[in-house]
């Protein structure tokens, strides 16, 4: 089932990935959330938990992907959308590629892990048919200042917020 990309709204599911990236932040964790949305329902959310799993790959898109993961496995996974607060880095690109998603949308830019050229290795290129930024990048903002100020300026400069 392929999705009318337009016709989504994508602020609301940005909300929902907003959601989690609060509970991230809430937790000690860095503020970013994801959401896996088919047919107009989220079927899988994540969020960071680098502290609590000790583990530097559980990123919030990897784990929304694998709650996700039986639902795309067994449907036709045609027109899922990713939703995640900050721009997924290569690791997570692969990830969803690998997933075939064909949809990626990010609120606030990486500067720092610049995952686009990515986007220009064939596989990836095509699996991934949409990559849409920008989408509700203020209140991701306000949620690194909330929870890690100094974690939004190293990414805002390119610098790793982990050095």
């Amino acid at each position: 089932m392929d999705v009318d990309f337009e016709a989504v709204d994508h602020e609301a599911f940005m909300r929902e990935a907003l959601k989690e990236a609060e509970l991230a932040g809430l937790a000690g964790e860095m503020p970013i959330g994801a959401v896996v949305v088919h047919a107009g329902r989220v079927i899988g959310r994540g969020r960071a938990q680098h502290q609590a799993r000790q583990s530097e790959i559980a990123h919030a898109e990897l784990n929304a992907l694998l709650q996700a993961e039986q639902f795309i496995h067994a449907h036709i996974h045609d027109g899922c959308i990713l939703y995640t607060t900050l721009e997924p880095c290569v690791m997570c690109l692969g990830a969803v590629a690998m997933s075939d998603m064909e949809h990626i949308v990010y609120s606030m830019t990486d500067n720092w892990m610049k995952p686009k050229p990515m986007l220009e290795v064939e596989h990836v290129r095509r699996h991934i048919k949409k990559y849409v930024g920008g989408i509700l990048e203020e209140e991701s903002l306000w949620l690194w200042e909330r929870f890690d100020p100094h974690g939004l300026k190293m990414l805002q400069e390119g610098r790793s917020v982990t050095a």
